[in-house]
């Protein structure tokens, strides 16, 4: 006789006093992956910054006080930077140019982030430091992204897999995002236009950091997300897989879906295995030089690899859209991967893309 995992764990965690609002495993995982990908984002751009020793004018804060400080040096440090000025102009109004104090910094920092570092340390009421670039950068990105994956995946869930009538009759349900109920291809969506708006925040502190290249980073921590996500899917006991003999397959007690309780596939830990696996390899990736300076390839890997899992995946799930007839041959989830394994391949090879319409247009 076969002996099966039986999976019936309480969904709540708590509920807030007064509110009456429960704090479920799911919204659990949700924050575990964000604040975690918080500092891995950090990490990554932090790698890319030191790539870049040189100034521009987005990382001074005040000429005027830098102008200042190089004229009459408080401390030890900005002494030494003084006399390295003069001594390489002899000139004291070469400072009333603030193009040729960016080339003497340069000149000074001599392709060494050491240097740089020591110069923001220097002068650090007037030069804006990497660390708080790259603070102000992850704190206003966590908040665009969680905003847009709330708000894209509970939209792409009703639209893609929920039939209009319900919420129609129902519309305060539309907000009840504890209740499970949420889309990754339209968080995705949302994350994607998202971070577009962002890119025009980022021209504050980095000109040279596009778009592109904002994906590359993004999509490295996202995929861990995506493990946690999964994993919360598993303790509230949705996104079923379909009925299975083997040994590892799991009988859920409460499923969200109105199902029979039968063993079944446990495609949450599946696809977030996989996940975690993805983000092991891009994150490894970051590592070398090459896919941390080229545009779109560790995104593209990330598109192609994730959504292409999901589309196989997908054939062990429970159907769950309302909108797709029965004997529709692909699922949703199927249908919706398919672009996105697109627009991955688009994003690998972003960069002779990008050549070829520059050279024709």
């Amino acid at each position: 006789m076969l002996s099966y995992f039986y999976w019936n764990p309480k969904k709540e965690i708590f509920t807030i006093p007064y509110l009456n609002i429960p704090i479920v495993w799911y919204s659990l995982f949700f924050l575990i992956g964000f604040i975690i990908s918080y500092y891995i984002f950090i990490s990554i751009l932090r790698r890319y910054f030191y790539l870049f020793e040189n100034f521009t004018d987005k990382d001074i804060l005040s000429f005027d006080i830098l102008r200042g400080e190089l004229k009459n040096p408080k401390t030890e440090e900005q002494k030494k930077v003084s006399e390295f000025f003069f001594e390489k102009t002899k000139n004291e109004n070469i400072l009333d140019a603030n193009d040729k104090i960016l080339e003497l910094l340069n000149l000074y920092i001599d392709g060494k982030i050491k240097n740089r570092l020591f110069l923001e340390y220097a002068f650090s009421k007037a030069i804006l430091s990497t660390k708080s670039k790259l603070i102000k950068i992850t704190d206003t990105g966590i908040v665009y992204i969680v905003i847009a994956t709330i708000i894209g995946a509970r939209l792409g869930h009703l639209i893609f897999y929920e039939s209009p009538s319900y919420y129609l009759k129902n519309p305060i349900n539309i907000i009840k995002v504890w209740q499970g109920g949420l889309a990754s291809h339209g968080a995705a969506i949302a994350i994607l236009i998202a971070l577009f708006i962002f890119c025009y925040y980022l021209k504050k502190f980095t000109p040279r950091l596009r778009y592109v290249h904002l994906l590359d980073f993004v999509g490295i921590p996202i995929a861990l997300t995506c493990f946690f996500i999964r994993m919360g899917n598993f303790f509230n006991q949705e996104i079923l897989g379909v009925q299975s003999s083997l040994p590892w397959a799991v009988i859920f007690g409460s499923p969200m879906e109105n199902v029979t309780i039968v063993p079944r596939h446990p495609v949450q830990l599946y696809e977030g295995l996989f996940y975690l696996i993805l983000f092991g390899l891009l994150l490894i990736l970051s590592y070398r030089k090459y896919f941390l300076i080229k545009e779109g390839k560790i995104f593209g890997i990330f598109f192609i690899l994730a959504n292409g899992f999901r589309f196989f995946i997908e054939f062990l799930k429970v159907r769950q859209s309302a909108i797709l007839e029965t004997d529709s041959f692909l699922l949703m989830g199927q249908y919706l991967s398919i672009p996105f394994i697109a627009l991955g391949i688009f994003f690998l090879f972003w960069d002779k893309i990008k050549s070829f319409f520059l050279k024709n247009i």
